[in-house]
Formats: structure tokens, sequence, C-alpha cells
């Protein structure tokens, strides 16, 4: 594994993950979509909002007063199969963040790249490249940071799919 498969996968890596349903497909995407809140409803409580449709299924915590795009999203689909209904997907930073994500760090290594290169005709700026390996740096642990911030909402959001897609006995 080299240095780049690395990073990304510490970065923009995903959990795969999978949630049998007790119902058809139409009652799945009823109970699924009756239990999600909107997102006027997070501003007072915790709850998961989203999409939720018989071909995608998009789904993030919220926690009122806590910012953090970061955060991990349940992207997924229904699949009908020969036991059931399974709502199949994975747990993932939203697509535009990892392009926010992707673009910093690219600039950084460009930096970094262009910095080395003008420090080689200027010995006195040999310090320079050290400036985008630092922002480069920064911008992992930033990123590593906020990941941590968020590092229950995959367990929260799937027990929340599980409720909604189990027969509770009471």
């Amino acid at each position: 594994m080299n240095i780049i498969s690395g990073i990304a996968r510490i970065l923009y890596g995903s959990l795969p993950a999978e949630f049998a349903s007790a119902y058809s497909l139409d009652e799945s995407v009823a109970r699924l979509n009756a239990a999600r809140g909107s997102a006027l409803s997070a501003i007072a409580r915790e709850s998961a909002t989203g999409t939720v449709g018989t071909s995608r299924v998009v789904l993030k915590r919220v926690i009122p007063l806590v910012r953090n795009s970061f955060k991990p999203y349940f992207v997924g689909a229904f699949e009908p199969r020969a036991a059931g209904v399974v709502l199949v997907g994975r747990f993932t930073m939203h697509w535009s963040v990892k392009l926010f994500v992707t673009v910093w760090l690219g600039f950084c290594v460009l930096w970094t790249v262009l910095a080395a290169s003008a420090a080689i005709d200027q010995p006195k700026q040999w310090f320079v490249p050290f400036i985008g390996a630092g922002m480069f740096a920064l911008g992992v642990a930033f990123v590593r940071l906020c990941q941590w911030f968020s590092r229950r909402d995959p367990i929260w959001l799937a027990d929340f799919i599980r409720r909604a897609l189990t027969r509770q006995t009471v």
C-alpha cells in the first residue's frame, strides 16, 4: 500500500452496512420515511434527517446546535432479495466534503512541490516547502479530529435504521 492510498483510506474510507427489513419494500420505505425527522424538527431534538426512497437513501444524524461537515452519512438503497428486503449501503462523508478536502490537500502538495523547486534555486528559502507540508498535515489532522467528534454517528444511525425496519415486541 502506498502513502497516497493510505491517506485516502484514512480520510475517505467508508464503512459498509446492511439492514434486513421485516417489511415489504413499500412498507420499509414508508416506515423509514416516517421515522426520520425534518430539518425543522432537528432544531429542537436529535434526529435523523435526509431522503428516503426505494432507489436511494441518504441519512445523517443531526444534533441541535452542533455542526460538523465531516460527519458520516448513510448512503444506500433498498434491495429486494429472496429472504426479504435489505437496505444496503455505507457510512461515508458527503461527496462535497470529500471534494473540498481533496482540493485543499492537492493545493498543499502543489505548493510544496513548487516551493521545493524554488528552494533549490534560492537556498535561503529552504523552509518554504515545509509550510505546504505543514498545511497538509494540519488538514489531515483537522479532518481526523472532526471524524473523531462524530465517531458515534454510524452506531446511532444504524440503531435508528434497525428500529425503523424491525418489528418491535413490547
